[in-house]
């Protein structure tokens, strides 16, 4: 692990051409040019959010993988002073570490893609960086940084050089920005897919990664029915068949596989705690058996009202059940670890 001490300032870069020529001029050079996805993440309280406490994987070009801790800062400005603790890996280690932060209780929250052009000059033992950003979607800026390596300059030295150093390009119309692009991300999310919503309902598909443990139980305990009970439990009779006989016939199975289930990273119950957290009504579209979700959820603690479907879509479901599918959010992810970033983004702007 190596250390460093960051000053920045950020500010949105209207005229990236023109800055460009300015410090060519005053001897910066071009150090790289990356496309750089970085995703931020945070605790269930969102108090790396409220603290502006940065815990970042930085991704180049999906070769290189850095992993990056700033901590607690007090300023709401785009301006701070913080000690970075840095660690390289391997890429291919990127799927364990996420579920190493999942299981010490933290969580991915967004994504920052975005395309940097860095310039620097080393002045005396400091490192004077100026990184130009495009954020897809969003829009240009620019970050004025300098590096220390060591405890010689005091804090207040740091931002002394920092302001100096932007000054250098006051002839540029560079207005200041007030949060870290994880939050200007967040925000963005928000504002387009949650901020119209005119009611408090949140209507959400999680078959994907509810299905793998149903799939489990069916094929750990197909073979043990039909020795048992002589009943050769297809697929199709097992989701569709909601008789009282039947559920009384599987029920002891269905309990011991729930009874020694382990969740992947737990997170279906952080998904569920996160639901009690905001002020929406959570309703689940789904085609798991209807037994099988029941004691699952019994399980969990988990109270949440349900949809079931057949062979529907989530739109004729809806329709069915008299809701007003032009009013409502259908959230629809391939893994329970985006649902919970959408949560997360939820509980941090209202």
């Amino acid at each position: 692990m190596k250390f460093k001490i960051e000053t920045e300032m950020k500010y949105f870069c209207m005229e990236p051409e023109k800055l460009i020529s300015i410090a060519t001029k005053n001897s910066y050079k071009e150090l790289s040019r990356n496309i750089e996805s970085d995703e931020y993440f945070t605790d269930i309280d969102s108090v790396f959010i409220k603290d502006r406490t940065c815990l970042r994987i930085r991704k180049k070009k999906n070769k290189k993988m850095e992993v990056t801790f700033k901590g607690k800062s007090s300023a709401k400005t785009g301006s701070y002073c913080k000690l970075e603790n840095n660690i390289n890996m391997e890429i291919n280690e990127y799927d364990n570490f996420v579920m190493f932060l999942s299981s010490l209780g933290y969580y991915s929250y967004v994504i920052v893609e975005k395309e940097r052009l860095t310039l620097t000059k080393i002045v005396n033992d400091l490192a004077y960086n100026i990184m130009i950003d495009r954020l897809q979607g969003i829009g240009g800026f620019v970050e004025f940084e300098i590096i220390s390596d060591n405890n010689t300059y005091t804090k207040e030295e740091l931002n002394s050089k920092l302001n100096t150093f932007v000054q250098e390009f006051n002839m540029i119309k560079l207005t200041e920005v007030n949060q870290p692009y994880r939050d200007i991300v967040a925000n963005n999310i928000y504002a387009k897919s949650l901020s119209n919503i005119n009611n408090k309902n949140l209507y959400f598909d999680i078959d994907d990664s509810l299905c793998n443990y149903e799939k489990d139980f069916y094929h750990k305990y197909k073979d043990k029915i039909k020795i048992e009970k002589r009943i050769n439990l297809k697929w199709g009779y097992y989701k569709k068949n909601q008789s009282k006989d039947f559920e009384d016939t599987i029920r002891p199975y269905v309990q011991e596989f729930i009874n020694d289930l382990i969740l992947d990273d737990n997170q279906l119950i952080v998904l569920f705690k996160l639901l009690k957290k905001i002020n929406y009504k959570a309703f689940l579209l789904t085609k798991i058996n209807r037994l099988f979700l029941e004691l699952l959820f019994k399980k969990l603690g988990i109270r949440v009202d349900v949809l079931y479907k057949d062979n529907e879509t989530n739109r004729n479901v809806l329709i069915r059940n008299n809701i007003d599918i032009k009013k409502i959010n259908i959230i629809k992810e391939r893994d329970i670890k985006s649902i919970i970033s959408l949560l997360l983004i939820i509980t941090n702007n209202e």
